[in-house]
């Protein structure tokens, strides 16, 4: 009698999941099916146990995916032709644009894969809404998704249909939680045809979330590792056969900023939640997708200056440098580079703290020239490598680039003004520590009433260059929302050190999707505020819709 009674309360309890489900998915799930089967004359597959499947994975929540709902077109004609621009269109007229906004288009002109994503805030998660096509195949997924899941999702969001799709190709185990079903993070397998496999497996882009803040994600096939272009960008000379067609494009990605909040005395503001924030582009408040705490792990590059101008302060920088990298957070990984003429980095990021010691010591006997705009463009490109959106440049320099220097022969390759443009672009947020002694020595000489016209007036030629320096290392932090700290003396850098550690723990990190999706060039205002009474926030101003 008692198993008599176990299967009615399965079928029960399944019927009540499928119920939930159709009502917790909106109809435009099955207008995308609908269009597909419209324009491309198409059949969807009857997958057995779906709704069975669907209400396990919402019981367990298994890599980061809540619920799900799945339409697969398996050996049908789906080769791109006329058909997709009817299709696109007659989706964009239909979705309802006050809930679904437009994520991700992806096209591969080499094995003619498409990819289409929208997304909607749903509470504390995110919903995802997937549209995936191959040449003999097309895979519909609308699934709920947990904000820790949110960025690999991001990063290739066809893993959806793959892992759902691919796992009723075979009998998985629909109560083993490692069979691909369950895990979202895996993608699915095909047996036979041109699936969608194809586009994870050969023309499968390295997709770096753009960490220069602009509504465009760079891309890298795998095939070509050279950078493409933005959808709406000029088209980039092939170099390398069909390399080049094998890239697939995306059309967004989030605006990372980085945000310092404190209240009116000064204090910082440790304990706020993503609710707590509201952004603001253009006046037009925009809904946040991605949030990290103050605690959060950040990546870091320490960069030192070895100028000739250091070397008799070498020794209190190397050990003020390494009494830095002991007062940063155990999970943070620090990259550990030097300039004079040229750029050298000693270490890669890591985080153990022994390595990256024993890299700084390295750097007593290096001196040279000062190329800092290069080293600051090579910073940038390393940082280019790092995947997270917390990233943090502590550069101690006196910031006199040779370019500034009027009897320089060796000047930067790349000026000031290039350099601020690309800072601008970019999610790091720089903290300078001036050391530049010459500048205090030279305004006291120059206050001196006793001194002639002349000498005075020589020596405000000799600082010229050291208030261009000072001037230009406030415009890159007022730029990234980071902080100029001032050591007077190299005895001041330990405490200078300390005083920087403690504003990387007050910073949050935010992310959006700009709901203005026009690559017009433009700048973008942004504003951030906390709903707080007498919260003060520091955080970029802007940036350019490139």
């Amino acid at each position: 009698m008692a198993k008599r009674k176990t299967v009615p309360r399965i079928l029960i309890l399944t019927t009540v999941m499928l119920l939930i489900q159709s009502v917790a998915f909106g109809d435009d799930f099955d207008m995308i099916v609908k269009n597909i089967e419209s324009h491309y004359k198409a059949k969807k597959r009857r997958i057995p146990f779906l709704g069975l499947a669907g209400f396990f994975v919402k019981i367990i929540h298994p890599a980061g995916v809540k619920s799900f709902k799945l339409a697969v077109f398996d050996e049908q004609d789906f080769k791109p032709d006329s058909r997709d621009f009817a299709f696109e269109q007659s989706v964009k007229k239909s979705i309802n644009s006050k809930k679904w906004k437009p994520m991700t288009r992806a096209i591969s002109r080499s094995t003619g894969n498409r990819a289409y994503v929208y997304t909607h805030q749903s509470g504390k998660d995110m919903e995802m809404l997937t549209v995936t096509f191959s040449n003999r195949q097309a895979i519909v997924v609308q699934a709920k998704i947990n904000p820790d899941a949110v960025a690999r999702f991001m990063e290739k969001p066809e893993i959806l249909g793959f892992s759902l799709a691919g796992s009723f190709k075979g009998s998985p185990s629909f109560f083993d939680p490692t069979s691909t079903v369950f895990n979202a993070g895996a993608a699915g397998r095909s047996s036979g045809g041109d699936s969608l496999d194809s586009l994870r497996d050969q023309s499968a882009p390295r997709i770096d979330t753009d960490t220069r803040s602009k509504p465009v994600l760079k891309v890298r096939s795998t095939e070509d590792d050279s950078d493409l272009n933005p959808v709406h960008g000029e088209e980039r000379p092939s170099t390398a056969g069909k390399s080049d067609e094998a890239a697939i494009k995306l059309e967004a990605s989030l605006i990372n900023l980085n945000v310092k909040a404190t209240d009116r005395s000064g204090d910082p503001l440790k304990n706020l939640s993503k609710g707590d924030f509201r952004i603001f582009e253009d006046g037009v408040e925009q809904d946040i997708f991605y949030f990290e705490p103050v605690s959060a792990p950040i990546n870091l590059v320490l960069l030192l200056d070895l100028s000739g101008s250091t070397r008799d302060k070498r020794g209190v920088m190397i050990e003020a440098a390494k009494k830095f990298i002991d007062s940063l957070g155990s999970q943070d990984k620090i990259a550990v580079a030097g300039f004079t003429r040229d750029f050298v980095v000693a270490v890669d990021f890591t985080s153990d703290r022994k390595l990256l010691k024993k890299a700084v010591d390295r750097m007593k006997k290096i001196e040279g020239g000062t190329a800092y705009y290069d080293a600051m463009w090579s910073t940038l490109d390393l940082m280019e490598r790092v995947k997270d959106s917390r990233q943090a440049i502590v550069v101690l320099t006196d910031g006199v680039d040779n370019s500034i220097l009027e009897s320089s022969y060796e000047p930067s390759d790349h000026s000031f003004d290039e350099l601020l443009s690309r800072v601008m672009e970019s999610d790091a947020t720089i903290y300078p520590i001036y050391l530049n002694p010459d500048e205090t020595r030279l305004q006291r000489a120059i206050a001196n009433p006793e001194i002639s016209d002349a000498r005075r007036e020589r020596l405000k030629r000799q600082l010229q260059p050291n208030l261009t320096a000072h001037r230009q290392l406030e415009q890159l932090a007022e730029e990234t929302a980071g902080t100029v700290f001032v050591a007077e003396d190299e005895n001041d850098l330990e405490g200078v050190y300390q005083k920087v550690a403690q504003e990387l723990r007050l910073i949050y990190t935010l992310a959006y999707a700009p709901r203005n999706l026009d690559r017009d060039g433009k700048y973008r205002k942004l504003t951030v505020e906390v709903k707080r009474d007498g919260t003060r926030v520091k955080a970029r101003r802007g940036y350019y819709a490139k």
